[in-house]
């Protein structure tokens, strides 16, 4: 087993609160936009139409426990790469790869989250330095 502690107890953390939470849709809608993630290309990862991930976040559809599993390993996998970008480290696709599989992220989306998640965190970080110019 390739992927840190930290990182699954993440992704039982966000599958655990969207199962009791009673407003999921709200939820996963919170999660999408802490990871900068439109509702079109959550949709494109979790093979759905985009009208469904907006049904599910304005409550209208429950989510799956397929779905939440899903879910739940692509934010767990967003935040590990942005958690290494941070801290300076390099991003190994192969690495990446090893963790989102054990996440039960679709193995064909796992270099397209990575690079969503280095474009987001590139994003926010280049933000912040001219927020301090």
């Amino acid at each position: 087993m390739y992927t840190p502690e930290w990182i699954l107890n993440m992704a039982n953390q966000v599958a655990g609160d969207i199962v009791n939470s009673p407003g999921r849709g709200r939820l996963i809608q919170d999660y999408r936009c802490k990871m900068h993630l439109t509702q079109d290309e959550l949709s494109l990862i979790m093979r759905l139409r985009r009208e469904t991930i907006s049904r599910i976040e304005n409550g209208k559809v429950t989510p799956t426990l397929a779905f939440i599993h899903v879910f739940s390993g692509v934010m767990a996998l967003m935040e590990a790469v942005k958690t290494f970008r941070s801290q300076g480290k390099g991003i190994e696709y192969p690495y990446f790869s090893r963790i989102g599989a054990e996440l039960g992220v679709p193995q064909d989306r796992i270099m397209s989250i990575i690079d969503l998640a280095i474009q987001s965190f590139d994003e926010k970080r280049r933000k912040a330095i001219c927020n301090l110019s």
